[in-house]
């Protein structure tokens, strides 16, 4: 008399499991976590859907001068911001080998948010004053496309969290059936 119905006494619960892949993250850089980037004009006016010539040049001319005003602050920040990617990267590394290392983690991150809080908040007032000089430039409409273009560049910076095991919606016994 066969009990295991020929499978040897091994359960089927392997053998549909596929192997664990690592999934590269995207490395985190100082200058996004500052907010820097910069808006390209062809494709800003595009996606504002600007038809008026003379509105394109006034709003071209905006988008240029806080380009540059990003470009400078970049550039006076830059040695502050290769020191902070050296130090993301050191807690990348300690985040692997944690033994105990909490704390120092901690106290990094806090000189990680003292060095970008204030270039944060220099360019998040150009950001004001660009979207004031739109204000006067825009209808409603173009206004509400130009926010909701600004926003989801500057979600393109924001970090995004690991996905984690995408298959624990998914229930662990699938593939048993019980027999009486």
């Amino acid at each position: 008399m066969q009990a295991q119905g020929g499978r040897g006494g091994r359960s089927p619960q392997n053998q549909n499991r596929q192997p664990r892949v690592e999934s590269e993250r995207k490395e985190v850089k100082a200058s996004d976590l500052a907010g820097i980037f910069y808006y390209d004009v062809k494709s800003t006016l595009k996606k504002v859907k600007i038809k008026d010539d003379d509105i394109k040049v006034k709003v071209s001319n905006a988008l240029k001068k806080y380009n540059t005003k990003i470009k400078e602050i970049s550039f006076l920040n830059s040695d502050k911001f290769k020191g902070i990617n050296v130090l993301m990267k050191s807690l990348r590394e300690n985040r692997t080998s944690n033994n105990g290392k909490a704390n120092k983690n901690s106290d990094l991150r806090k000189k990680i948010g003292e060095v970008i809080r204030p270039i944060r908040k220099e360019i998040r007032a150009h950001e004001m004053v660009l979207n004031e000089t739109l204000e006067g430039i825009l209808t409603q409409k173009q206004i509400k496309k130009w926010l909701k273009y600004q926003k989801k560049e500057k979600d393109k910076l924001k970090p995004q969290r690991q996905e984690r095991n995408k298959n624990r919606q998914q229930p662990q016994n699938q593939n048993r059936q019980r027999r009486y």
